[in-house]
């Protein structure tokens, strides 16, 4: 599945413990490590209820696995998904930042990201799966 956009673009991005990027095709993670995935959202307009869903690798358990309000969202953390939701995002670019431990080895795939308006929903955009190989430290 190809990233793609229709009013709100979303871009997924995955940084080490330190903030520096991750090229999550060519590094190997291990076991233990600390992540944190962006997601940037840019709307071209004002939209109301907007839902933006991470789908993620399996390897990844949330450091915060609490549902509530952060900031000017509200997140909700699942088995394989962490759902944002937004009662209003404005127009303009928006980061969203969650952490997350890797806890097992093996190669993975995430699902896409999406965003869209709950109530015009041909107002979306994705973003494609990333590929994540995760070594044990032993």
């Amino acid at each position: 599945i190809i990233a793609e956009s229709s009013g709100l673009t979303v871009t997924r991005e995955l940084f080490t413990d330190e903030d520096k990027p991750t090229d999550v095709q060519g590094t190997a993670l291990h076991v233990g490590d600390k992540v944190k995935v962006r997601i940037t959202l840019k709307a071209d307009r004002d939209y109301d209820f907007v839902e933006v869903v991470d789908k993620r690798a399996a390897c990844l358990e949330p450091v915060t696995p609490l549902s509530g309000y952060q900031h000017f969202y509200y997140i909700t953390p699942k088995d394989n998904v962490t759902n944002y939701y937004f009662d209003r995002l404005s127009k303009g670019t928006h980061v969203i930042e969650t952490n997350y431990y890797i806890d097992r080895e093996g190669e993975y795939m995430s699902g896409i990201c999406t965003a869209r308006c709950t109530y015009s929903t041909e107002f979306s955009g994705r973003d494609k799966a990333m590929k994540l190989n995760i070594k044990d430290e032993k």
